[in-house]
């Protein structure tokens, strides 16, 4: 028996190894953009902030600034503009050609969720907010891509995702009938 493994304050050298062995983190959460959309549509924007949360999630990681994800996801529409440039700089930092219009796209999410509060049924616009995410949400994943090879997108439906998708086609349907039938064009 080695005396090594008679000490038992020491970490076992397996795991050790698997420490060194872990995959860097990711520098943002992004996901395919069929998956962003299906989902954004699906939970009425609701993916959005979930989207938002875990970018800043990581950026706090990053970066050490002391801030909430949680709130600035919550206030997205204001602080969409602060979480574009994150993504901005960072591909400005690996010296990538693209780059994101982010008071366009900050500006524009910005008005679309405040549709939202438009009367039935034209409120439903804002659920296309999520198109300005998109460019965002591709630059995140090319930034991810450059600073981890081996990266792998976010592409893939989980359990919970397809959870959110058929009780949001079953809430888009009741809307549907629920519309239709307050304009007269289907009677009970």
């Amino acid at each position: 028996m080695q005396a090594e493994n008679l000490n038992p304050d020491a970490l076992p050298i397996q795991s050790a190894e698997k420490t060194l062995e872990r995959a860097p983190d990711a520098y943002f959460f992004s996901t395919s953009t069929f998956k962003l959309v299906v989902m954004s549509i699906c939970t009425l924007g609701i993916y959005n902030f979930y989207w938002f949360y875990k970018n800043w999630m990581l950026i706090r990681a990053r970066t050490g600034q002391n801030m909430m994800p949680f709130w600035r996801a919550f206030f997205s529409p204001i602080w969409a503009f602060s979480c574009f440039e994150h993504i901005n700089k960072s591909a400005n930092e690996k010296n990538m050609p693209q780059s994101l219009p982010v008071l366009f796209l900050g500006g524009m999410y910005f008005v679309f969720q405040l549709l939202s509060r438009l009367p039935d049924p034209y409120w439903l616009v804002s659920i296309l907010s999520f198109l300005f995410i998109i460019p965002a949400n591709r630059l995140a994943s090319s930034v991810n891509k450059e600073a981890i090879p081996d990266f792998i997108n976010n592409e893939r439906f989980s359990g919970w995702n397809w959870l959110a998708i058929v009780v949001g086609c079953l809430f888009h349907l009741m809307l549907l009938v629920s519309i239709l039938l307050e304009a007269g064009l289907i009677g009970y």
